[in-house]
């Protein structure tokens, strides 16, 4: 048997796109119906937050499946998306999923702050400083009449922060907390695909089967996702009506490139 050969990302978006074609209307259509239940959910008083907990997580695998049967040319429908309501254990295996990736991402995204924090300020107190004196800033805009005009831009600064320049405090931002948060976000970003093609036995195993599936493939799947900035953009520009099109376009892209890790790896 000849081994697989992982598709180009150009590759990748012709197939996504020639599959998109003939199911753009259905596509489209489960765009709009999956942001109108997720900002429902979101923005109910009191059990919002439980929703988005318990409920997120099974839309997105659902999500992943109505896309995931157009990347394989499968005919798709509108109730493909609440497909994983069907089944209790999708629904618990989902919300571990859920839980588990924020769980993880956040305990990271702390260990870098700490880190970064302690290495270009020693220390937390010339954040705090900075701050205060932004908080201090915004108040003096809030305020009434002549007011507004008293602020003192003199406020004094920490030394440690007045040392640094913009540049440097961005780029060790980005280096030491954006990078690796980057780098764990795209090795668990193949979970829901897996949940939604049954593949693991639970939430967890999801976990760890993506970041098996996405070891060698972090930076080809963020290349992938860097191909749509210029697109993203002229989206804008339409006053984001172009998201209508460009939104399944890009799901049936990532679907894609998922289909040809399993391809790979399972089959």
């Amino acid at each position: 048997m000849l081994p697989h050969i992982m598709l180009t990302n150009t590759t990748i978006r012709f197939k996504a796109w020639n599959n998109l074609k003939q199911d753009l209307g259905v596509a489209v259509g489960a765009i709009i119906l999956f942001f109108i239940v997720s900002i429902a959910m979101s923005s109910l008083p009191f059990i919002g937050f439980l929703l988005q907990i318990f409920l997120t997580g099974a839309l997105y695998v659902g999500y992943c499946f109505f896309f995931l049967k157009i990347a394989r040319n499968e005919k798709a429908e509108i109730e493909d998306l609440f497909m994983a309501f069907k089944s209790k254990k999708i629904i618990i295996d989902s919300i571990i999923t859920y839980l588990l990736s924020g769980l993880i991402i956040t305990v990271i995204f702390i260990i870098c702050i700490v880190i970064w924090a302690f290495a270009m300020f020693g220390g937390f107190e010339p954040i705090g400083s900075l701050i205060e004196m932004f908080n201090s800033y915004m108040n003096s805009l809030n305020q009434a009449g002549s007011e507004v005009y008293s602020y003192d831009y003199n406020y004094s600064i920490d030394p440690e922060l007045a040392s640094l320049s913009t540049s440097s405090l961005i780029f060790s931002f980005l280096f030491i907390v954006l990078l690796p948060c980057t780098i764990v976000g795209l090795g668990i970003s193949q979970a829901y695909y897996l949940l939604a093609d049954g593949k693991p036995k639970n939430g967890l195993e999801a976990i760890t089967m993506s970041w098996g599936l996405m070891y060698t493939n972090k930076i080809k799947f963020l290349l992938l996702q860097l191909s749509f900035i210029g697109w993203i953009v002229l989206s804008i520009f339409t006053l984001f009506f172009g998201f209508l099109i460009l939104a399944p376009y890009i799901s049936t892209s990532y679907a894609t490139f998922y289909d040809n890790l399993e391809i790979k790896n399972f089959k």
